[in-house]
C-alpha cells in the first residue's frame, strides 16, 4: 500500500518532482517542496470494515514560502488520495484512502528549515490474510445485491456482509443487522430483516445521488425478487436514508424487508381440513 500511495502522489503532484521520502530518509539536503510518507497504527474497527490502517503524509515547504504554500501542497495531497482507488504495483493490492484530518498543528521544522503539517489518511478493509468463507451468503442479501446491480449498472460494485480487501468505489455494501420472526397465521411464519446499506461514491454528489435513488426506488417498487421461477419476493416495509452518516462505518440506508413463509413443520394451507358442505336456510321474520 505504501508504494501505491507514493506512486499516486508522484503522478498527481508534479511540483514535488518525485520527492516522496520515508521517515528515516534525510531531507536536509532535498530540494523543497517534498513529501514525507509515514505508516501509522493499525486497529480493528468492526466485522464489516476489518482493520483500519493509517498513513500520514507531511508536505514540506521552504520557510520563505510560508504556510500558504503548505496549504496548497496539502490540498493537492488530499485531492490526490481522498476517496481514490489506488493500486500498489509491487503487491497487486487495490485499496481506497480516506482523509482523516490533520496529525497535529502546523510545525516549523528548524532543522530542515521548512514548514510542514501532517495529513492523516485511513485505509479500511485491511486484512493480514484472507479468511475462506464456507457458508453461503444470505438469500435476501443476494437478492438485494442483484436488485442494486440492476438499478445502478455495471459502474457500481455491490458487496454483501463486509467490505472485502480491494473493494472498488463507487460501491454499495448491504449487511443484515437484525432479524425478527412472528406468527403470520396457522400455516405461515412472518420474517423481518433489518438491513443497512453503505453507499460509497467517488464524489459527494455521486454518493448522495445514489443514496436518494436507491431509497426512492425501493419505496416505489415495494418488493425484491427472491426467486423468479417460484415467484417469490420479499416486501420492502420501510426505508430510511441518513445522508450525513459515514459511508464505510455506519451506512446511510436502513431498510426493513419482510416475507411470509410456510412453517418448517410442513403445515400449509393445503393441509387444513376442507369444508364438506354448506347449508343455507332462510329465517322468517
Amino acid at each position: 500500500m505504501r508504494n501505491g500511495i507514493r506512486q499516486r502522489l508522484i503522478a498527481d503532484i508534479p511540483e514535488i518532482a518525485g520527492r516522496v521520502l520515508e521517515s528515516h530518509e534525510d531531507g536536509l539536503t532535498a530540494d523543497k517542496p517534498y513529501l514525507v510518507l509515514v505508516q501509522g497504527e493499525e486497529a480493528s474497527v468492526n466485522d464489516w470494515t476489518g482493520f483500519n490502517r493509517f498513513y500520514e503524509v507531511w508536505p514540506y515547504e521552504a520557510e520563505a514560502a510560508g504556510f500558504e504554500a503548505v496549504d496548497r501542497l496539502g490540498q493537492a495531497v488530499i485531492q490526490s488520495l481522498d476517496g481514490q482507488t489506488l493500486t500498489d504495483s509491487s503487491t497487486g493490492e487495490v485499496f481506497t484512502c480516506k482523509y482523516a484530518g490533520t496529525a497535529g498543528s502546523d510545525f516549523p521544522d528548524e532543522e530542515r528549515q521548512a514548514l510542514t503539517r501532517g495529513l492523516r489518511f485511513s485505509v479500511a478493509a485491511v486484512e493480514a490474510a484472507e479468511r475462506a468463507e464456507t457458508v453461503p451468503r444470505d438469500a435476501w442479501t443476494e437478492a438485494l445485491i442483484d436488485w442494486t446491480k440492476s438499478l445502478l449498472g455495471a459502474a457500481w460494485s455491490v458487496y454483501g456482509e463486509r467490505w472485502p480487501p480491494g473493494y472498488l468505489a463507487p460501491a454499495i455494501l448491504w449487511r443484515i443487522v437484525g432479524l425478527e420472526t412472528s406468527d403470520g397465521n396457522a400455516a405461515a411464519v412472518k420474517t423481518r430483516k433489518q438491513v443497512t446499506g453503505h453507499v460509497l461514491g467517488r464524489t459527494p454528489n455521486e454518493q448522495a445521488e445514489a443514496v436518494v435513488r436507491i431509497a426512492e426506488e425501493l419505496k416505489r417498487s415495494g418488493k425484491i425478487e427472491l426467486n423468479a421461477e417460484a415467484k417469490q419476493f420479499v416486501a420492502v416495509q420501510e426505508c430510511a436514508a441518513m445522508m450525513e452518516a459515514d459511508a464505510l462505518r455506519s451506512g446511510q440506508l436502513s431498510v426493513t424487508l419482510s416475507r411470509r413463509s410456510v412453517r418448517s413443520d410442513g403445515s400449509s394451507s393445503e393441509d387444513a381440513p376442507l369444508m364438506r358442505e354448506v347449508r343455507y336456510q332462510s329465517i322468517a321474520h
